[in-house]
């Protein structure tokens, strides 16, 4: 049987966004929230006009705006071009402030694990190692019949470290994060800072790994949209609600 978590039944009645104001600080996931879920990370369609989109939504929240996502942080900056923009990448093990250059990310987890990761690939063909600084995805979107043996060899890694890593389920994938490292902690951060601090946090997401976001957000007093719920699991809604909310005419949705 499914149940709603304690977060999800919280918000279960906010099944419509806010209209958005200064009053507003707005954080956004990426994959399945932003852009459609592609079979890969590297497949993802990003609409043309989406950056200037969360440019002009930047601009309207006195820049009150950052993506929040598990992708590194170059995938972000890469797809989102030209905007420059608050950017949390790697679960928040990775900021990046509008303005500003990030710091250079040294890798965390063991070079030891590249055989194993690259023989997981070979034994099951379609799935995908998503490698980052902080982080790891395991993808199997292509090849279903491993999300077991997927599941068992993160946890592997782990246990066979000294510890300071998680596993999360994610859609048709799973991450080894960094267990110090999460979306919630990294939107508190950020709402402590100008221009985010004394207004109401409002996070978009889809996903497992956007829970403990959810959490945070409804402890401050904010709202958690669920794409799922929010939005029938579609991004193009998403994607219209911003441009409802500023008003941006001429674009397709879809």
């Amino acid at each position: 049987m499914v149940t709603q978590s304690p977060s999800e039944q919280a918000s279960a009645a906010r099944r419509k966004p806010p209209r958005l104001s200064l009053r507003h600080a707005l954080f956004l996931d990426f994959d399945g929230t932003l852009v459609d879920i592609a079979e890969s990370p590297s497949a993802v369609t990003v609409p043309d006009w989406l950056p200037a989109l969360l440019m002009r939504m930047q601009i309207f929240l006195g820049g009150a705006v950052a993506v929040v996502s598990g992708r590194p942080l170059a995938d972000l900056v890469s797809y989102l071009a030209p905007a420059d923009m608050d950017f949390v990448a790697e679960h928040g093990a990775v900021m990046k402030r509008r303005g500003k250059s990030a710091a250079v990310q040294e890798s965390v987890w063991p070079q030891s694990w590249h055989a194993r990761l690259g023989q997981f690939t070979a034994d099951y063909p379609g799935t995908v190692i998503e490698q980052k600084s902080s982080s790891i995805a395991l993808h199997f979107r292509r090849a279903p019949e491993a999300r077991d043996a997927a599941f068992q060899l993160l946890n592997s890694l782990v246990r066979d470290t000294a510890g300071g890593f998680e596993v999360l389920p994610a859609k048709m994938a799973y991450e080894l994060k960094l267990a110090s490292m999460s979306k919630g902690k990294a939107i508190t951060a950020l709402m402590a800072e100008e221009p985010y601090r004394r207004r109401i946090p409002v996070f978009a997401g889809d996903d497992v790994t956007d829970e403990d976001g959810f959490t945070a957000v409804e402890a401050m007093g904010g709202i958690a949209l669920r794409v799922d719920s929010t939005f029938g699991g579609q991004p193009q809604r998403v994607r219209a609600w911003l441009a409802g909310e500023i008003g941006m005419q001429g674009v397709a949705v879809a």
